[in-house]
This record gives structure tokens, C-alpha cells and sequence, in this order.
């Protein structure tokens, strides 16, 4: 029972992003919200699954990507002083319909919850993918501090 309420939490949060995606139209703010339906994602998938490798693989590799996107637009994006303005009517009529949705979903089906995590690795590929992550995060480090350089050629 506590485990579909997490799940159908994870939903609500993952489709209340989506519908920021309408609302909201600057590029950096379109990145923020990349990341965190990808981290709610993970979650969801960490629970579902019970096994943590898809979703670290999950997270490093979309969440890795979207931060590239990230350092990019913010490169080239021109600072504004001007604050959204947010409709609030249309923003609580779609957080009623998703929640509505949703629980009309979740209701509907059921969720199992069953580990499946002998497809991906094996216990010796395990520390190959540990290296591969560090090495993947060694490179978004590399990558911010070329980018972060005020007088180089690459800014």
C-alpha cells in the first residue's frame, strides 16, 4: 500500500513537471525541470524495479546529458531581469486534472514490485560500471571548468 502511494507520488510530481513544460519558456528553466523529471523518474524506477543499477545508469546517463544541454544554454543564454508571470487558474486546473488522472490510474492498475536485475550486470560488470560512471563524471567536471573560464577561447 505505501509503496503504490510513493509511486503514484512519483506520477503526480512527474506529470506536474511536464505541465511546467507548457507554462514555462525560458531554456534554462527548461533544463531544471529536465533534471528533475529525470531524477523523479529514477526514483520511480528504483522503486518499481528494486534494484538500483537502471536507475544510476538511468541518471547518469539522461541527467548527464540534460546537464550538458544545461552548461551550453546558460553559456549562451543573455541574462534577463524579467519575472515570469504565471497564470494561476491554469496552473491549478492542470494540477486537478493530472491528479485526477493519476489517481484514476492508479486505481485502475497495480503495481508489482519484482527485482530484475540480473539482465543488466553480473557482480563482476559492477565494478566496470563504477568506473565508467566516475569516469563519465570526471568529464561533466572537465567540461564545467572549460566552460566556467571567463578568458578563454571556448566561453
Amino acid at each position: 500500500m505505501m509503496l503504490s502511494l510513493l509511486l503514484i507520488l512519483c506520477f503526480v510530481c512527474f506529470f506536474v513537471g511536464l505541465v511546467f513544460f507548457c507554462l514555462i519558456n525560458h531554456p534554462v528553466y527548461y533544463c531544471l525541470l529536465l533534471v528533475l523529471n529525470s531524477l523523479v523518474s529514477c526514483f520511480a524506477v528504483y522503486t518499481c524495479l528494486g534494484f538500483s543499477w537502471y536507475s544510476l545508469l538511468f541518471c547518469l546517463v539522461y541527467v548527464g546529458g540534460v546537464y550538458i544541454l544545461f552548461v551550453f544554454v546558460s553559456v549562451y543564454s543573455p541574462n534577463t531581469s524579467v519575472v515570469p508571470y504565471w497564470n494561476l487558474e491554469v496552473v491549478l486546473f492542470s494540477l486537478i486534472l493530472v491528479g485526477v488522472v493519476v489517481l484514476g490510474a492508479s486505481v485502475y492498475f497495480s503495481f508489482v514490485n519484482y527485482e530484475s536485475s540480473f539482465s543488466l550486470c553480473t557482480g563482476a560488470e559492477g565494478y566496470f560500471y563504477v568506473c565508467m560512471c566516475l569516469t563519465l563524471l570526471f568529464g561533466f567536471f572537465v567540461l564545467s571548468f572549460i566552460m566556467s573560464i571567463k578568458g578563454g577561447y571556448y566561453r
